[in-house]
């Protein structure tokens, strides 16, 4: 499945995709067989709950400024979108606020992965969050055309093809 890509201002780029995808982290230590904290990891991520919104900010591609730095502008980031999360009515995981509320269908799932790039380090605050705010405006608009198409259509039944077998319909495929 390729992901959604969003880069609404110069300072990061989002990519989403619909299902949940294991964080990089957590795949290392998975794939690491003897590895002293992977049953702890292995716990952890099966009491994930897939239908949330899994998101994290990764500072790999500023590599060239201090970790304090990079440790700042992730935490902009971060706060950013949970601001924008909060003004469209969803917590942290993206399920709504309210249990009344109208937005009860847009509930966000899947993976979201933000990267911070150079420029976000001399933005202000103001464009970063407007940024998020467009990326969380994006998903919820990708998440209620998905939720809409398969309402309307409903699951596809499964239709077995008819081939013609020496003047015969058979009804195997």
């Amino acid at each position: 499945m390729t992901p959604k890509h969003f880069a609404p201002t110069t300072g990061f780029v989002a990519r989403y995709w619909a299902s949940c995808n294991t964080p990089p982290v957590a795949a290392r230590y998975l794939k690491a067989p003897f590895h002293p904290i992977r049953p702890k990891v292995v716990h952890s991520c099966a009491q994930r709950d897939p239908n949330t919104l899994w998101w994290r900010v990764s500072t790999t591609k500023i590599t060239t400024t201090k970790r304090v730095v990079r440790s700042w502008c992730a935490r902009r980031v971060r706060l950013a979108f949970e601001q924008a999360l909060k003004q469209h009515g969803l917590d942290k995981l993206g399920k709504p606020l309210v249990s009344e509320s109208p937005l009860q269908n847009n509930i966000l799932k899947g993976t979201l992965e933000i990267y911070i790039h150079p420029p976000c380090v001399t933005e202000d605050f103001e464009s970063i969050q407007k940024g998020a705010n467009v990326v969380v405006s994006g998903l919820l608009a990708h998440g209620s055309t998905q939720t809409s198409t398969q309402t309307v259509n409903g699951p596809q039944p499964k239709v077995r093809r008819q081939r013609k077998v020496s003047g015969k319909v058979d009804g195997s495929s």
